[in-house]
């Protein structure tokens, strides 16, 4: 029954423009594999620049995979049919590597099913020469790939447009060894530990305390300590877009394109902003050049980055791109960096949704978190929108953050309705007919982050939250829309986690995703990853690297944000970091 599953893959292929098919000749031969469907993987800029940087190579071959649709999940498990290459149709256990791009936490059992699936030992400890090499990138490889480090043979910390022509130039001493596979793969392990960004977990052993926290990390073999990221000095030297164009994403065929990396306004929830450090922003020519090449297959450009609002010369980048004709969307805006010129290029493009996130509902929490937006900023930037004529406003807001009351929370609902009322008066003007959507987040305290001393609300509380919002915003005709705690939950236990946290996903593996049950039987407390407020002195499981931000750097802010700080000793302190 194979056939139908290949079938689909060249019904795809049909649906593409920009795919790239190589002979196997004689190429190192990489399975580059999101974690997720087509649809979502499509979607994500960041797998497409890579697949465009390695198949630039003539001497590699990159090929994709995904996790199955829902409807074909079961006939994979029941007919034991392998998980297949797009381009290809061939089996992930005939690739030399299979190279995980991974952005969710959630997505970690996917990436172990896909592995089972594929009939490939999902412990590195089990694989041997005949099996694939496993590796990883993407935002979860440099936040804390200690959950995984039992799964994964090396983990790429950084942005990978340039390390990854480095690390895949030695690949080739594994397949020219082939009197010694194994000698060559320990080789290859070895040499990795020359390459900055690259974390060979085999290399370093962990100590806990009887408490169960991080005692030491002690490396071997010459392993770096501490292990640090890969920055991409020069942005404008790597295009970053995504070339394959299909109708089966988020973005429809429309071009996504990297305005910059990082994010310099310092919310201290937030960990883009912290592990992108530091800011870059590609210059205008350099992005214009990039947009040349993605118009060869369409008019519609999606502009993305951490805030692409704040890109300096935002104004005169869109000026330039509808002067080519071009149709402009961007991922993300800010209330305080909308402009009236912004505002009618995306008009003029064809936006009909704009969003804007004010995270909390009060002045009070906005500035424990470190989001300077006032309400009249923000009711300036709705009005603005309004007047646009843009269809649909969004706003998002996050619960659960430190320091929020229940004021916080009636917050959220007093400018939701502020900002309807606001919205319903421009409709005096028949071309406003903007709309008023509200969705809302839980916080998960993230490392690299202010806040990842923190600990996670308890689930039922956040659950009662939501309903409260609920019930009170649709009372008044607004659209409501949440995550769900319990999977906020999970993702705070794998992104916060240690080593020990690998017993946990095979325990989920085994049953089958039930992870009620896998915490049942779990011998650790997830509630210590998850909603344990974390001491100052203790060690955190990703301290052994070094992203861009400094630990201490961090202590002050969150001794800030708390208030335990007195003004002239936060001064002092920041004078030393």
């Amino acid at each position: 029954m194979i056939w139908q599953f290949k079938e689909k893959a060249r019904k795809r292929l049909a649906g593409e423009t920009g795919t790239v098919i190589k002979d196997w000749g004689g190429r190192v031969r990489i399975a580059l594999v999101f974690p997720n469907t087509y649809y979502v993987g499509m979607s994500n800029l960041g797998f497409q620049t890579i697949y465009w940087h390695l198949n630039r190579r003539p001497d590699i071959v990159c090929e994709r995979a995904f996790y199955p649709d829902p409807e074909d999940l079961p006939e994979h498990e029941r007919l034991r049919v392998p998980i297949l290459s797009l381009e290809s149709q061939r089996p992930l256990a005939e690739f030399d590597c299979v190279a995980f791009s991974t952005t969710y936490e959630n997505d970690y059992l996917n990436m172990l099913r896909i592995l089972t699936l594929s009939r490939i030992p999902i412990r590195a400890r089990d694989r041997g020469p005949g099996d694939p090499l496993v590796t990883m990138g993407g935002v979860c490889a440099w936040s804390n790939p200690e959950p995984l480090a039992a799964f994964v043979d090396w983990f790429f910390l950084g942005e990978g447009e340039e390390s990854s022509h480095e690390v895949f130039e030695l690949l080739q001493r594994v397949r020219e060894a082939e009197r010694r596979p194994e000698a060559g793969r320990e080789a290859f392990f070895r040499a990795l530990l020359g390459v900055q960004g690259m974390y060979v977990p085999r290399f370093y052993d962990v100590k806990y305390h009887e408490d169960g926290t991080v005692a030491e990390v002690i490396p071997s073999e010459g392993g770096p300590l501490p292990v640090r990221k890969r920055r991409l000095l020069n942005t404008d030297a790597y295009d970053t877009l995504s070339m394959v164009r299909t109708a089966d994403t988020e973005f429809g065929e429309m071009a996504l394109l990297e305005v910059g990396k990082g994010c310099g306004r310092g919310c201290r929830f937030c960990m883009e902003g912290e592990i992108y450090r530091p800011v870059r922003h590609r210059h205008i020519d350099a992005i214009l050049r990039t947009a040349e090449t993605a118009l060869q297959r369409g008019r519609r450009v999606g502009l993305v980055g951490a805030c692409v609002s704040d890109y300096p010369w935002i104004d005169e980048l869109i000026a330039a791109l509808r002067a080519r004709g071009v149709e402009v969307s961007l991922s993300s805006v800010r209330a305080d960096s909308l402009s009236p010129g912004l505002v009618q290029g995306l008009l003029e493009s064809g936006t009909r949704t704009l969003t804007i996130a004010p995270e909390a509902g009060t002045e009070r929490l906005r500035a424990v978190i470190h989001k300077s937006l006032s309400d009249q900023r923000l009711f300036e930037a709705v009005d603005l929108i309004a007047d646009s004529g843009v269809p649909s406003v969004k706003m998002y807001f996050m619960i659960g953050q430190p320091t929020e009351t229940a004021e916080d929370i009636e917050g959220i609902i007093r400018l939701a309705k502020a900002a309807r009322h606001r919205i319903l008066q421009k409709r005096r003007d028949p071309k406003s007919l903007a709309e008023l959507t509200v969705g809302v987040s839980s916080f998960v305290p993230k490392p690299w982050t202010a806040f990842q001393w923190c600990a996670m609300e308890e689930v039922r509380a956040l659950d009662e939250k939501i309903h409260h919002l609920r019930r009170e915003l649709r009372r008044v005709g607004i659209r409501f829309t949440h995550d769900v705690p319990k999977w906020a939950f999970l993702q705070a236990v794998l992104s916060r986690g240690d080593r020990h946290v690998s017993g946990l996903l095979e325990l989920a593996l085994g049953h089958r995703g039930d992870w009620k049950r896998a915490f049942r039987e779990w011998p650790r407390n997830p509630g210590f990853y998850a909603c344990r407020e974390r001491p100052l002195q203790e060690r955190f499981p990703w301290d052994h690297f070094e992203v861009g931000t400094k630990r201490e750097r961090l202590e002050i802010e969150y001794q800030r944000a708390m208030g335990r700080l007195p003004e002239r000793v936060v001064k002092w302190k920041a004078s030393l970091a």
